[in-house]
């Protein structure tokens, strides 16, 4: 596709075949972060080159646009990408849009062009079936295109490097880490599904890709092992992102299955992590030694109690966040209806039958129609501020529907948000709080 904008720029799809929009566009990254800044652009261009080899499992060069202007060399003045992905709301599959890398060239901000590429994206995502769309990004920035921060993001807890417990004289190790392989990931599948067999919002990867194809100098790449006991058991998985930027480890997978838990195995683990950093970092300036890990805010609970009584160690109640975008709620309630309704039964409102109204202060809102516990219709509707049975300004009902804050939490910061009677019951049994296992997403 082709849109001609203001000042005669040109807004285009690389699937349009100009062959210079390719290659020029990893340059066009790594400056634009580089000038910024960010000392990791560098990750950012191996990302880019990722998405244009033509082998991403999702991506294809229509989902990459650029902005360019015909009277400067058709230089790219802005650019920014789609990646289509699959998450899941407890064990329904969601598909969502990730939109990333969004960057224009300093001589051009301030005219639109992004928005103009939010616009491309956000209807290309649609045309794929997508009913949500997620970004991470700095703040605030993407709430003026219908974003809101509405699932954690980043390190829950957080671990000094030197605290990582040292294995005594006398002592060898119940478990060690080896590096996974594709016979692993039946094994990988197995134990993630155990450990959000509880509930929570995941995300869908292709864990063939992420071991056997994925570069792994990237932003988002991972180094997954498995945690084997010195039975030759294998009993869970972990992954982690290092890269000689920055100087914290990230860890974004933890799991064990049912074959051990987490007291166990957690120091021994610990213990394989550092012997590969230690290896990775072996060549590096000691300033970029590591000096913390990140423990992802999908782990198990059962890490964040280890972790609270650990010296130095911390453990985040606050953290960053996602942006989400869900243009047609209803349409994404109607989807997930399977889970709400699960909910409901043996809640304080089992078997309801009636109407839920929910408003949200723009003379707008939604009407759920139950019948003996089952979701029979959901609608957008016109809605009075007091015809509702609760109300959320803005888009924080998002952070409710993703299980990020509950009502009385939102309502600490905008006390507008309330609730009747029967809207708290309902509320409480639809819209728990969840665990996120999405993380840094996939890209």
């Amino acid at each position: 596709m082709q849109k001609i904008l203001k000042d005669n720029l040109v807004l285009r799809s690389l699937s349009e075949g100009i062959e210079s929009d390719r290659a020029n566009l990893t340059s066009f990254y790594t400056g634009v972060f580089g000038e910024e800044g960010d000392e990791d652009a560098v990750l950012i261009g191996n990302w880019v080159d990722e998405l244009l080899a033509g082998q991403h499992p999702t991506v294809t060069f229509e989902d990459i646009w650029v902005v360019v202007d015909p009277a400067n060399d058709d230089k790219i003045a802005s650019a920014l990408l789609l990646i289509p992905q699959t998450w899941r709301y407890e064990h329904i599959e969601v598909p969502v849009g990730r939109v990333e890398i969004v960057a224009t060239d300093k001589d051009y901000r301030q005219r639109g062009l992004v928005r103009e590429l939010m616009t491309v994206a956000h209807d290309r995502s649609q045309s794929l079936g997508h009913i949500m769309q997620g970004i991470t990004g700095i703040g605030h920035y993407y709430r003026r295109f219908g974003y809101t921060m509405a699932i954690d993001l980043g390190g829950r807890i957080l671990m000094p490097y030197a605290q990582i417990p040292e294995l005594k004289a006398e002592q060898t190790p119940k478990f060690t880490l080896r590096r996974a392989t594709g016979d692993d990931i039946l094994n990988i599948e197995k134990w993630e599904a155990y450990e959000r067999r509880n509930g929570g919002l995941s995300v869908v990867r292709d864990w063939d890709y992420e071991i056997n194809q994925r570069p792994k100098d990237t932003p988002i790449s991972m180094q997954i092992f498995i945690v084997e006991s010195a039975d030759g058991d294998d009993v869970g998985f972990v992954s982690m992102h290092m890269d000689r930027f920055y100087r914290d480890i990230h860890i974004w997978y933890f799991i064990i299955g049912d074959q051990s838990n987490y007291f166990d195995t957690f120091d021994d683990v610990l213990r394989g992590i550092k012997a590969h950093a230690d290896e990775f970092y072996a060549n590096l300036p000691d300033d970029k030694s590591p000096i913390e890990l990140r423990f992802d805010g999908g782990v198990s609970p059962a890490i964040q109690t280890i972790a609270r009584k650990l010296n130095n160690a911390t453990v985040r109640d606050l953290m960053y966040a996602w942006y989400i975008r869900v243009d047609d709620v209803p349409v994404f309630i109607k989807h997930i209806a399977p889970v709400l309704e699960k909910r409901l039964q043996g809640s304080g409102m089992n078997r309801f039958t009636g109407e839920f109204k929910i408003g949200f202060y723009k003379l707008n809102g939604i009407k759920i129609t139950f019948e003996d516990g089952g979701i029979t219709d959901v609608v957008a509707t016109e809605m009075a501020q007091y015809d509702a049975d609760t109300a959320f300004a803005y888009d924080t009902f998002l952070n409710l529907l993703f299980g990020h804050r509950t009502r009385r939490e939102i309502a600490h910061i905008l006390p507008e948000t309330y609730a009747n009677r029967k809207a708290d019951l309902l509320l409480d049994a639809l819209f728990p709080k969840m665990r996120t296992f999405i993380g840094n997403g996939i890209g």
